[in-house]
């Protein structure tokens, strides 16, 4: 399934709540783009997506549907702002769990595959091999002691995913594309769990765990406002993290071999239909 799939899924599966949802605002900063809107039984929620490099092309809609539409354009950048819009909408919708999957290895993971480069995840890791997939990939990469780091591009995919544990997938692939070539190679090398993981990934999960996914890992936006002055001054998804935005996961149905994943849930959500 590819990206565009994914996201035509989670914008049907949400139209519903688009048509009765007003009021967006949509702030682009310097590394992240952030929606907040207004829903009539949940009040202000507020979503978050990378932002793509280039500037945007004049306003944006003014309702809530047309921003959702943009998650299908063609450009990155626009795609970001209607992917934003759906995490903040999906955010009560979602059986989210407090945590990071990043900082749960299993003691036995040797090998993990990433699709991007996390370099904040490295301090995480220990003792393992890190194989990274990157669209413009470093010649080196600084890492901590005990953390080596190799780097591939993306025809060398299946090469990197051969023999890995555990493989992290940055929700960019969303936006720039990929999604499902990395899916496909993963499957073929029977690399689980495959977790998806950044603000990007923050919506309905059902698409994603149909197409392979095992952990969705995105940031729930607790204080829209506090947030918005933070995008502004320019900070990025990993420093807002306990600045207003939780760290949390869903998993699909299933065990999750080579993750330790905590237990605690987040709080009550509406719906835990989440789930394939």
């Amino acid at each position: 399934m590819t990206e565009g799939a994914i996201l035509e899924r989670v914008r049907a599966h949400l139209a519903e709540r688009a048509a009765a949802a007003d009021d967006p605002h949509v702030t682009v900063g310097e590394r992240v783009v952030l929606v907040d809107l207004r829903d009539p039984a949940d009040g202000r929620l507020a979503g978050l997506a990378h932002r793509p490099p280039g500037e945007a092309d004049g306003a944006w809609p003014s309702s809530v549907e047309a921003l959702t539409s943009l998650s299908g354009a063609d450009d990155p950048f626009s795609r970001a702002v209607g992917v934003a819009t759906l995490n903040a909408i999906s955010r009560p919708l979602v059986d989210w769990r407090v945590g990071d999957p990043m900082a749960s290895l299993s003691a036995d993971v040797d090998v993990v595959a990433t699709v991007g480069l996390f370099r904040p995840a490295f301090e995480k890791f220990s003792d393992v091999e890190v194989r990274v997939v990157e669209r413009d990939p470093p010649d080196e990469v600084d890492a901590p002691p005990g953390v080596r780091v190799r780097t591939y591009g993306p025809a060398d995919a299946a090469e990197a995913f051969d023999g890995a544990d555990v493989c992290f997938v940055t929700g960019s692939t969303l936006l720039y594309g990929g999604l499902e070539t990395y899916l496909d190679a993963l499957s073929a090398a029977s690399v689980s769990p495959v977790v998806l993981v950044g603000a990007t990934a923050s919506h309905w999960p059902r698409p994603a765990f149909d197409a392979g996914v095992d952990v969705v890992a995105g940031a729930r936006v607790d204080d829209p406002e506090r947030v918005r002055r933070r995008v502004e001054g320019g900070e990025c998804a990993t420093d807002l993290h306990d600045e207003g935005v939780t760290k949390v996961f869903v998993a699909a149905e299933g065990e999750t071999p080579k993750l330790s994943l905590p237990e605690e849930p987040y709080g009550e959500s509406r719906t835990t239909e989440t789930r394939p």
